[in-house]
């Protein structure tokens, strides 16, 4: 397994440094795959991991930004390639954090899947910040979707041990402030092959959320599964498809209590009927399919985010906020887009504690693409390819996926971009777009770290960011270690909450 998900980071970096400049593109997700999906006006496609764009008439200036880590106070690696694994395990850590994601929560620890080199037990899940990193789940085998029987992970409780992990984007682990842990993976030898499960850091006991086979609240049985959102009580935010039906929709758990929050059928607010919620599917090679998005969100007073198709409405789809079951529509396809065109179609809902949102937009104007952030009367352009940043312009940007949160509730937007220069070169840069619409860069691609080494040729497209004006970026870092995943501390944080530096060496 190792080589098959090192093969292709390992020829991105090479890509990175020395290929010639190509058509400008969107990151639909990580990796090669290709997924099937559904679009607005219900077109079957294949979304491959990246899509060209046409090019612009010209570059679009941006508020003033500061040079590459003037905003930066402090950069500690939690996790990195080579690091041992504790508690007496075999084997070290290979996170191939430049292309897998990590969720971060307001004490400065991620979470995130990971393989394991040198061991038996050759992935899991992980959470990790500045006193070191700890286990959640270690698993076996070829990987998650893979049908395999093989049987050294630790118990689940469903039965059986945990087999496979989903280390791609659409299967990001949560973690909450508590330091639970949300997380996808297979089974063998249980009473499911497939199941979500909660981890709970106080007692250290995971517990099921919801298994292939189980009774839906919609009538029927749960066929697919995907991942969810999760906030500090509790509460769970899912994807799942009831008797293989041809998307999927929303589920709610809350300590042991499955409920349906919307779906396919629903009336969607102002008439009209919801058609779809979730409409990506992840296919694999036991035969089975995980639901993947888009993933909804879910703030500290239990207000979910999410994106719907609608027949018969107001608008062809768009964005919802639901706030005690009742919904809203938030944006709707046809409405002007900041800076130029009207929305066609849209990623995933990011949702902060003020009902504000971020999100990736398609648009009727190619060059209009764009993150936006903002609530009904309040939007704002926080970053669109061509958009100028210093010496070159924004080259390529990623969909929006939840549980990766990179919008804060300040209206600061963590968001990542490989960047046109003007000696034609290519660099990745993560930077923060604040709500008077200036701009942060954090880390550039080539440029030293602050403890050692640099950025690399590869850069994870999916921060994460906190109350804490806390950052994780996952990266090649050559001269440190192959990658790591990073907490950065911006300027802007109080004495009581900058990260304190417990990194203590390592390859």
């Amino acid at each position: 397994m190792t080589h098959r998900h090192l093969l292709l980071p390992l020829m991105l970096l090479f890509a990175c440094s020395t290929a010639p400049a190509g058509a400008q593109t969107i990151l639909h997700h990580d990796g090669g795959a290709t997924v099937a999906d559904r679009k607005i006006d219900g077109t079957r496609v294949e979304r491959a991991a990246r899509t060209t764009l046409a090019p612009p008439s010209a570059a679009r200036p941006l508020a003033t930004t500061t040079p590459a880590g003037a905003a930066l106070c402090d950069a500690t690696p939690v996790a990195w390639h080579g690091l041992p694994l504790p508690d007496g395990e075999d084997g070290t850590l290979s996170p191939l954090s430049f292309m897998h994601a990590a969720t971060l929560n307001n004490h400065g620890r991620i979470a995130f899947a990971a393989l394991v080199d040198d061991a038996a037990r050759n992935q899991g899940v992980f959470t990790a910040d500045a006193d070191g990193l700890r286990i959640v789940a270690l698993g076996c085998g070829p990987g998650g979707g893979s049908g395999s029987s093989d049987a050294c992970g630790d118990p689940s409780p469903i039965g059986g041990t945990f087999t496979g992990f989903f280390l791609s984007t659409f299967a990001t682990p949560d973690i909450n402030d508590a330091g639970d842990v949300l997380f996808l993976a297979d089974v063998t030898g249980g009473s499911a092959p497939r199941g979500l499960f909660l981890y709970r850091a106080t007692t250290g006991t995971i517990v099921k959320v919801a298994a292939v086979g189980d009774p839906s609240p919609l009538g029927g049985t749960i066929t697919r599964l995907g991942m969810g959102s999760m906030n500090n009580v509790g509460t769970i935010a899912f994807l799942a498809t009831t008797d293989d039906g041809d998307g999927s929709d929303v589920l709610l758990w809350q300590d042991g209590t499955l409920t349906k929050y919307v779906a396919a059928g629903d009336p969607a607010p102002g008439g009209g009927t919801f058609w779809a919620i979730g409409t990506e599917f992840w296919g694999f090679e036991d035969g089975s399919s995980i639901a993947g998005g888009p993933v909804p969100g879910i703030n500290e007073s239990g207000q979910v985010s999410f994106r719907g198709y609608v027949s018969g409405g107001v608008a062809a789809g768009g964005l919802f906020l639901g706030t005690k079951g009742t919904h809203e529509w938030l944006v709707r396809a046809g409405d002007a887009v900041p800076g130029g065109g009207t929305y066609n179609d849209f990623g995933a809902p990011l949702l902060n504690n003020n009902g504000e949102i971020a999100f990736f937009s398609e648009t009727s104007d190619t060059s209009a693409l764009a993150w936006v952030v903002g609530k009904p009367g309040q939007w704002r352009r926080a970053l669109a390819p061509y958009d100028a940043i210093g010496d070159g312009i924004a080259w390529e940007l990623a969909y929006s996926r939840n549980p990766m949160n990179a919008l804060a509730d300040n209206g600061d937007l963590a968001v990542w971009t490989r960047r046109f220069m003007s000696d034609s070169s290519e660099l990745n840069t993560l930077l923060v777009s604040h709500a008077d619409a200036s701009l942060d860069v954090l880390a550039v691609q080539g440029t030293p770290t602050p403890f050692g080494g640099s950025w690399g040729g590869s850069m994870d497209g999916w921060p994460s960011i906190n109350q804490a004006n806390q950052l994780r970026v996952g990266s090649a870092t050559p001269g440190f270690a192959l990658s790591a995943d990073v907490v950065l501390t911006t300027c802007a944080s109080s004495p009581d909450v900058i990260f304190r530096d417990g990194f203590d060496g390592g390859a």
